[in-house]
């Protein structure tokens, strides 16, 4: 059985593995708002890292994210920036695979601890590793919500589910709840309620905090004890 933490380590080595560009999303993927330009160096991957960091600060300044914005931000000219990009829809769409290949990577890293647990807190485990991305740079993760909710991008986020419910899945079964196609459908249920209680509990407090994170672990226990 292909996990994905095995999937992990046999792409580790790859050069795509970078830049946010990770197994999930590569050059031969068939992608909204592709990048013009996939980097191969490490020259390139460090550009379009540059271009992407300062996207981020832009958004969580709320400043204008212009390409010529953006390109002045990360310190390359706006030919570079072009180089890689059709424009700012294209950059915005690349940072939004950059955080959501991260949140799958941290996930799918919290894996093997969360086995190795007891089921409560290895969901507990699982839920602050889908939230560290919003309590490290929450005024990142709202901004990009607002404006991923105007771009193509479900195909984008059809992947990265898929790796979440893969990870969730092989919680499931190791943890003796579930197997086969009922762990994969209780899996894709939880993901998608942790996603809407996450949200709902950062738009009330711009942030997940602790006493959200344990009503979150309560409310996804409460689901699982239900099957």
């Amino acid at each position: 059985m292909v996990t994905p933490q095995t999937r992990l380590d046999a792409d580790k080595n790859n050069p795509s593995f970078c830049a946010g560009v990770t197994r999930i999303f590569t050059e031969d993927t068939d992608l909204a708002l592709a990048p013009r330009k996939w980097p191969r160096q490490a020259r390139s991957r460090a550009t379009m890292d540059a271009i992407l960091e300062a996207t981020a600060l832009l958004l969580e300044e709320g400043k204008s994210c212009s390409t010529n914005a953006i390109a002045e931000r990360a310190g390359v000219g706006i030919a570079t920036l072009y180089q890689y990009f059709d424009g700012r829809d294209g950059v915005i769409a690349a940072l939004s695979r950059q955080v959501r290949a991260r949140l799958a990577h941290t996930v799918t890293s919290a894996l093997e601890t969360a086995c190795d647990q007891s089921l409560r807190e290895g969901v507990r485990s699982l839920v602050l590793a889908a939230v560290q991305a919003d309590r490290e740079r929450p005024l990142l993760a709202s901004r990009l919500d607002e404006i991923e909710a105007k771009l193509p991008l479900e195909t984008d986020h059809r992947r990265i589910m898929t790796e979440l419910c893969t990870a969730i899945t092989t919680f499931l079964e190791h943890q003796n709840v579930a197997y086969g196609v009922k762990a994969e459908t209780l899996a894709a249920d939880l993901c998608t309620i942790a996603g809407a209680l996450i949200d709902a509990a950062r738009e009330r407090s711009g942030t997940i905090e602790v006493d959200q994170l344990a009503r979150i672990t309560g409310q996804l226990l409460a689901i699982i004890h239900a099957e």
